[in-house]
């Protein structure tokens, strides 16, 4: 028989036994969304958050979780049920959300996940009930942007809501996003167990980023398509492509710049060959609608080094404190490394990846080549042939 640990008498113990990546798992009805569970488990994916708010009817689904939680007792696992009021696919009321949750409660989840609008309408003798079987990760989600969230956390920790876990969830508008919700966990995460990350394609920084400021955990889809929220990634993704589970305060960060970014291969090949090379980094996609955006991201988190691609390898010139001669010639600049002092160096090797492999294919002298585009590396490439 296992033992459940009252984590309301140990939040230190909650931290400490948690997994990394927190895995959202989805299903048309309850033996999907077990089946699925059990393919994650297979995977050695032993964190897990079943979002019962997909299913038609939760409450019939209880009997059968209850036997695939008893025989599962390595999973820790959270019980959602998000109201469609708060981005979930509930419809029901207030009240019958908590009905659900304590069901999941008496059936042996660890975790059950109350968005603080629905924490705020509970009794204190409603929360001790819920409180006596399983923890209380208190939530808050912001579909539109990444704003004021000091005051959010204080609308939880102030008002004395009952939270093991408060998970702040906000949208990333702008790279600087993300380093605002850090600094947010670096001051404020040593208090209560949190967990703050940013949604949309912009806060793929934050998912991989976070644990270095503070968060707890991060969240994954547990299949493609199968995403929960805007921006999302699948755990294999998070391990196998970002090695999220090695990144900590001494990885160095690297990214590809441009807008937009998500056709890019670079973070699949750049983070392939840090893994070949035992190299302590990790590589992200950065999609920065504008340059000042990155710059400032660049400078504040730090990041290392970054790739710029199209709009900005022309534009970017400006902006560094130094440059070679080969990317003063061209007028466009792909690589850009920050020092240890900040400052910014420039670099073009559109030149040589465009030119080598050509010469190892055919004669370029008096050869006749037609060039596509008329962008950075147009112009690496018309001046390299």
């Amino acid at each position: 028989m296992s033992v459940r640990t009252p984590y309301r008498y140990a939040p230190r113990y909650l931290r400490l036994t948690l997994p990394r990546v927190c895995v959202a798992v989805i299903g048309e009805d309850v033996s999907d969304l077990i089946d699925k569970a059990e393919q994650l488990s297979s995977r050695d994916e032993h964190f897990l958050e079943f979002r019962l708010d997909y299913l038609a009817k939760p409450l019939l689904a209880m009997s059968k979780l209850k036997r695939f939680i008893e025989s599962h007792p390595q999973l820790t696992l959270v019980a959602t049920c998000r109201r469609q009021v708060n981005g979930g696919q509930f419809r029901g009321s207030a009240a019958s959300q908590c009905e659900i949750l304590q069901k999941a409660a008496d059936v042996g989840f660890h975790i059950i996940d109350v968005e603080v609008e629905t924490a705020e309408s509970l009794k204190p003798p409603e929360f001790e009930k819920l409180r006596e079987k399983v923890a209380i990760l208190i939530s808050h989600h912001d579909f539109k942007q990444t704003k004021d969230i000091e005051g959010i956390y204080a609308r939880i920790v102030d008002r004395g809501l009952p939270a093991d876990i408060i998970k702040i969830v906000t949208t990333a508008k702008t790279l600087t996003d993300n380093v605002t919700m850090m600094r947010f966990l670096e001051h404020m995460s040593r208090r209560v167990t949190t967990v703050g990350l940013c949604m949309g394609e912009q806060g793929i920084i934050s998912r991989l980023l976070g644990f270095r400021a503070g968060s707890a955990f991060t969240f994954a889809a547990g299949f493609p398509g199968e995403e929960t929220a805007p921006g999302q990634v699948t755990a294999s993704t998070l391990r196998s492509v970002y090695r999220v589970d090695a990144v900590d305060q001494a990885s160095k960060v690297y990214g590809v710049a441009g807008d937009p970014i998500a056709h890019s291969l670079s973070p699949l090949m750049m983070n392939a060959a840090f893994r070949r090379e035992n190299h302590h980094g990790v590589y992200l996609p950065l999609h920065a609608k504008k340059l000042d955006d990155l710059l400032l991201c660049v400078r504040e988190l730090p990041i290392h080094g970054f790739s710029v691609t199209m709009p900005y390898k022309q534009e970017i010139i400006q902006h560094l404190d130094r440059t070679d001669e080969l990317t003063t010639k061209i007028g466009a600049c792909n690589t850009v490394i920050r020092s240890a002092e900040g400052k910014l160096f420039g670099f073009n090797t559109d030149v040589a990846g465009v030119v080598r492999p050509l010469e190892d294919r055919i004669e370029l002298r008096d050869a006749r080549i037609l060039v596509l585009g008329a962008g950075g590396a147009a112009r690496a490439a018309v001046f390299g042939l």
